[in-house]
């Protein structure tokens, strides 16, 4: 080869082999990875169904579908399935520091508060959240595009009966999940209300709640769910009533809630100030009606961001909280429940942040949900105030009924961070457990329903 040639070639040999990176550059970029199938990889509700990493999370294997033997009885609360499961190990206020990745800012805030007596009890994590199949069939033909949102996030159409977005893009996706999720179709529970004193104990204002998810029914119309609390005893609160509608499209229409105080014999009149910040008359000003049932009501004042997925430490599986020989002073101390009782798990949850709108008011402008991925639970909630100071702070216990099967709050305990006083929402060992086949309809939920008839 001529002299020239071969420079030539050693030239081009040494351009190319001088810039390796632009050669790499030039390839065609790799496919992306696929995302996990709703009904696959993850299951119907959107959950990761594998275990984590190290197994500290199982996977995911159906729930507690089926009450489990010896521990069941129609018309009692159901026994602990799980007695014999011990302490995995406890955080406590001096190792905050080592637990805090996966502690919420509420939980860290009770640790400084109350040093010496708060702590979190962690066992091995059971997945016991579960649902009927028609529910998780529901719930993946909504995933499939069925479900979606209108008015920036206000409203949805299009899903039926299950969870509307399981695998949810938006806060708002992830908020309409919690406010439709699958509680029952029906469902009649007592339940008491009460504020702790300094010896750990209050009188409970007793209620009975009637909830009806004609959503869940499958049923066509612009009502989604309904709600009754009325005031049994004592006589502060008896014949109080409270009625919630709560509506797929609310700009279209609005939800209507209706009020009577106890001790009068009117029919209860609409209540349209009973929303937002507004308080709740029956939790002594430390929630209010948009923190009922963690949060419920309109968005329209809110702008939410979705987070991630994380795994935390959350309250779960709390049948230790309803155990019946169980005194009120030996369930409720002064600041907070008795952490001998509680029980807090490793769990994946979605988080949700919360954000006043411009120009809109609101006694907490600033939240933070978290919400179970196997459930859609809103298991804990975080307040803040204006200045951004955490004002409030609130967590689920929730246990599940296997005999629907539903998960639901046993327990929700709401923190005041300013006072130190605490509200506890929830069942009572001692009163009859939740009604699941009471024959319910949307004529029930009516002021004039609320009238006892003649004879």
């Amino acid at each position: 080869m001529p002299f020239a040639s071969t420079a030539r070639a050693l030239a081009l040999t040494l351009a190319v082999s001088a810039f390796p990176a632009l050669a790499a550059d030039t390839a065609p970029p790799a496919p992306p990875a696929p995302e996990p199938m709703v009904g696959g990889e993850l299951t119907a509700f959107g959950a990761v169904r594998a275990a984590n990493r190290n197994g500290t999370i199982p996977a995911w294997t159906g729930g507690m579908s089926q009450p489990p033997p010896d521990v069941y009885t129609p018309g009692q609360h159901m026994r602990d399935p799980f007695p014999d499961d011990t302490r995995w190990f406890t955080v406590r206020a001096d190792e905050v520091e080592r637990y805090k990745s996966r502690l919420t800012a509420g939980q860290i805030a009770l640790f400084k508060k109350f040093p010496a007596s708060f702590e979190i009890p962690m066992f091995p994590t059971r997945r016991t959240a579960a649902a009927p199949q028609r529910i998780a069939e529901a719930s993946i033909e909504n995933a499939a595009g069925r479900a979606r949102l209108l008015e920036n996030g206000l409203a949805v159409t299009g899903a039926r009966v299950g969870i509307p977005f399981p695998a949810p893009k938006t806060g708002e996706e992830a908020m309409w999940n919690h406010l439709l999720r699958w509680q029952g179709e029906s469902v009649t529970r007592t339940y008491g209300i009460a504020i702790p004193d300094e010896r750990g104990y209050s009188t409970p204002s007793v209620y009975r709640e009637d909830r009806l998810s004609t959503y869940a029914q499958g049923q066509d119309g612009p009502v989604a769910v309904h709600r009754r609390r009325v005031g049994l005893r004592p006589a502060e609160v008896a014949g109080s009533a409270l009625l919630t509608q709560q509506t797929l499209n609310p700009l279209q229409r609005p939800p209507v809630t209706w009020y009577k105080p106890p001790g009068e014999k009117t029919l209860p009149v609409r209540a349209p100030d009973f929303a937002y910040d507004t308080p709740d008359p029956a939790a002594g000003g430390l929630r209010t009606a948009d923190m009922l049932d963690m949060f419920s009501g309109l968005m329209d004042r809110f702008s939410f961001e979705l987070l991630g997925r994380r795994e935390m430490y959350v309250p779960y599986n709390a049948w230790r909280l309803l155990a019946p020989d169980l005194s009120p002073e030996e369930v409720f101390w002064s600041a907070h429940p008795n952490p001998t009782l509680t029980r807090y798990e490793l769990h994946r949850v979605w988080v949700v942040e919360a954000t006043l709108k411009r120009g809109l008011r609101h006694a907490f402008p600033r939240r933070v949900y978290y919400l179970d991925e196997d459930s859609w639970q809103i298991l804990m909630a975080e307040h803040y105030g204006p200045e951004g100071e955490l004002a409030r702070y609130a967590e689920v216990h929730p246990i599940v009924h296997p005999q629907v099967p539903v998960l639901l709050p046993a327990r929700e305990v709401t923190y005041d961070l300013t006072s130190g006083r605490y509200l506890v929402v929830g069942l009572d060992g001692a009163e009859k457990p939740p009604v699941f086949d009471r024959p319910l309809k949307p004529e029930d939920f009516t002021p004039e329903a609320l009238v006892p008839k003649r004879r």
